[in-house]
């Protein structure tokens, strides 16, 4: 019977997070032993380990790890009787040796099996012999049909033995159909009987959306600050070719003419989300998704593979990798098991590559030499120490188990029947702009912490740092704001008349209705009603009067609040005093800027029941052109029920066939501009809508630019029960 994906076995509380072990077989944990780093593999929060297997010398390894709740991925080396007994797997398949070790690795617990590699490779092929060599594209195809063939025989041996067998890994962005290959000879279902795909999804130093970046898509050009590095800008944008970096005004000029419109990943996949292209391959011939596991990929220190992007320093390769391991335990499809970036430890040669290395340390001070990859140019005061900061990053991250629902309820159900009648508001968002500080040579947090007046507890606190912990020159750090004091809100019965200080738009707490009109109209407005009827619209009074700005507020708040007094609500003084006032409706304030609504700017509701959580649009907000200071972007503002930040949410923005999507930062805030999705050079001015992934979300539709003009859009959001 064909399995579903919920029949493949998973490490208990599997959060998506692996790593390749080591390069080679025969590992021994040297120089600390197995143990060793299986504890450290576990303060990583890793769930699954690439493992390679030479004639049953990982068991003691594999053993070790599914007794800490670690599943191995071993890769089994085929090696030929002699004189050519180098791993080198094609053409060929398994032998009576290699199926006794899966036999023992499989009694051991061990399940999942990659038997060859990178078949579309000449280095794994014997004498590099192969078939396809050129542009011959029925080779090409000849090629995949026999190393498909050969494929069979080892998976037919793995699953009648209780494993799964993995079809292999191809190059990153390599054409070579082996899915296609294996229908071609009538024997695809066999990936259905317990088959996945290994896939080897290297990120390069193209950013995790891509091809769908707002680079790729519209060549958007690099700002003057987005191309300081501190002491390794020359590092960062150093053209081996060149021999020299290139100016900012050469790598926009590499953005214009490569932009791409409109590009999916099928066009181009050598990028992390090249699972997506498989998966497409898999529904086109197995008429649905089997699992994929990613069992070598991520990003790696000092690529710069496309031109367009900068160098991955070491700070740039924690940040990717924090935001790829939070994208597999809190979006990635049910389909994609794990990603296992590229490398945890390894001999001399692989050292670039290794978490666990002071190669960088020394290479960046050093310089490369003029003849290699890494840029020639030092930075003698840059410091990475002896293990790449990537280690620290993903031991401070939570880890969320992807079994049940991706995120947890923070309340027990017997609270959420009864909530608070006044909840507290979100905090307002803090200043975006200058909350990055590219950390210089001789800073310490306790001295960032006296220079922006915060506290240095939050200041380590909100980049997952020990308040003891050493940062280095070219590091990037989320700066807090300094704390504010924020004046009480006046309880609803008590409001009779207006506040003498106008109340900020945004310290409205969220309204709790307990039915919700899918878009909310306003009651009709009469003489004898004034407190409903707005102030009117003039250049200096306009309707959405928001508070005023000063340096202690928020980068994302609204237009200044003018002087002009509101109505009172006592000035409704019923004509017949004999008779008791109509009792009021009940108020159900829209989340929408009143401006909004001139624009057709619509909410679509989430269907949710009662009891389930989903992604509350608490306002959205209009931002005119002095206000947007030029620019047309989705500024996003999310919550979790307590009112904190959602640290590294994804969002998206853009209509249902192409989408551009970004991640909350520390401060839960993210921003999407708005030609990520669309050619403004082309007319196109929307309309778009925005929302939240991972639950049921409130839907924003219809932003766009008003008249071709360039406004934004402030959205904000929280995590709610029904």
């Amino acid at each position: 019977m064909p399995f579903s994906l919920s029949d493949y076995k998973r490490p208990p509380h599997d959060n998506g997070r692996g790593i390749v072990g080591y390069p080679a077989a025969n590992w021994r944990g040297d120089p600390y032993g197995i143990d060793a780093w299986i504890v450290e593999l576990q303060q990583l929060g890793i769930k699954w380990l690439r493992v390679m297997d030479d004639n049953g010398d990982s068991l003691t390894l594999c053993g070790k790890l599914l007794n800490a709740g670690i599943f191995p991925i071993a890769r089994i080396l085929r090696r030929d009787l002699p004189p050519n007994d180098t791993p080198e797997p094609n053409p060929g398949h398994i032998s009576a040796r290699e199926e006794l070790t899966i036999r023992k690795l499989i009694d051991l617990g061990v399940l999942y099996f990659e038997t060859n590699n990178e078949p579309d490779n000449p280095s794994e092929w014997k004498q590099r012999a192969i078939p396809s060599a050129g542009n011959d594209a029925r080779k090409h195809e000849e090629t995949a049909k026999l190393v498909a063939l050969n494929w069979l025989f080892d998976a037919r041996f793995i699953i009648e033995a209780g494993g799964y067998p993995g079809l292999p890994a191809v190059s990153s962005g390599s054409g070579m159909d082996l899915i296609g290959a294996l229908a071609s000879l009538g024997r695809q279902d066999i990936l259905l009987d317990g088959g996945w795909i290994a896939l080897h999804n290297f990120g390069h130093n193209r950013p995790l959306n891509f091809p769908n970046d707002r680079v790729n898509q519209n060549g958007a050009p690099l700002t003057t600050q987005e191309y300081d590095f501190g002491a390794l800008t020359q590092w960062v944008w150093w053209d081996t070719v060149l021999q020299r970096a290139h100016t900012l005004d050469e790598i926009n000029a590499l953005r214009a003419a490569r932009k791409n419109a409109g590009q999916v990943i099928a066009h181009d996949h050598a990028a992390f989300r090249e699972y997506e292209y498989f998966d497409a391959l898999a529904k086109k011939h197995l008429g649905r998704s089997i699992p994929i596991l990613a069992t070598e990929g991520g990003y790696q220190v000092g690529r710069r593979t496309d031109a367009r992007y900068p160098r991955i320093t070491p700070a740039l390769h924690a940040d990717l990798t924090v935001a790829m391991f939070e994208f597999m335990q809190r979006d990635a499809p049910d389909y994609f098991f794990v990603a296992c970036p590229w490398l945890l430890t390894g001999p001399q040669k692989t050292l670039a590559s290794a978490w666990y290395s002071d190669f960088w340390d020394h290479a960046i001070r050093s310089g490369g030499p003029r003849n290699g990859e890494i840029p020639p140019i030092a930075a003698p005061d840059y410091r990475v120490g002896e293990r790449l900061p990537v280690v620290a990053a993903v031991k401070a991250m939570p880890s969320q188990s992807r079994v049940g629902p991706r995120v947890a309820t923070l309340q027990p159900a017997a609270v959420v029947t009864a909530p608070p009648a006044s909840p507290a508001p979100p905090p307002p968002p803090p200043p975006s702009e200058e909350s990055i500080y590219l950390v210089q040579h001789g800073d310490t947090l306790g001295s960032l912490a006296k220079k922006f007046d915060v506290n240095v507890h939050v200041l380590a606190n909100v980049n997952a740092l020990d308040e003891n912990a050493r940062i280095i020159a070219g590091q990037r750090l989320v700066i807090p704001p300094p704390p504010e004091v924020s004046a009480p809100m006046a309880p609803e019965s008590q409001v009779i008349a207006p506040p003498p200080t106008p109340i900020p738009e945004w310290f409205n707490p969220p309204q709790q209705p307990t039915a919700l009109p899918p878009v909310y109209t306003p009651p009709p407005q009469t003489p004898a009603q004034p407190a409903y009827v707005p102030p009117p619209q003039t250049p200096a009074q306009p309707a959405y009067a928001p508070p005023p700005q000063t340096p202690a507020q928020p980068a994302y708040a609204p237009p200044p609040q003018t002087s002009a007094p509101m109505p009172q609500i006592a000035a409704a003084v019923p004509t017949r005093p004999s008779a008791p006032p109509p009792p009021r409706a009940p108020m159900v304030a829209s989340p929408l800027d009143p401006r909004l609504g001139a624009l057709n700017v619509r909410v679509e509701y989430a269907n949710v029941k009662s009891g389930e959580s989903y992604w509350k649009l608490l306002r959205a907000e209009y931002q005119d052109t002095l206000k947007a200071s030029g620019n047309h972007h989705m500024l996003y503002n999310l919550f979790d029920d307590k009112g904190g930040p959602v640290l590294v949410q994804r969002v998206f923005q853009g209509f249902a066939d192409i989408q551009a999507d970004s991640f909350t930062d520390a401060f839960g805030r993210a921003k999407i501009p708005m030609w990520e999705t669309y050619n403004p050079d082309n007319g196109e001015s929307g309309p778009y809508s925005a929302w939240v992934a991972n639950l049921p979300s409130d839907k924003v539709i219809g932003l766009g630019m008003p008249n071709g003009l360039s406004v934004n859009f402030v959205l904000t959001w929280q995590k709610s029960i029904k």
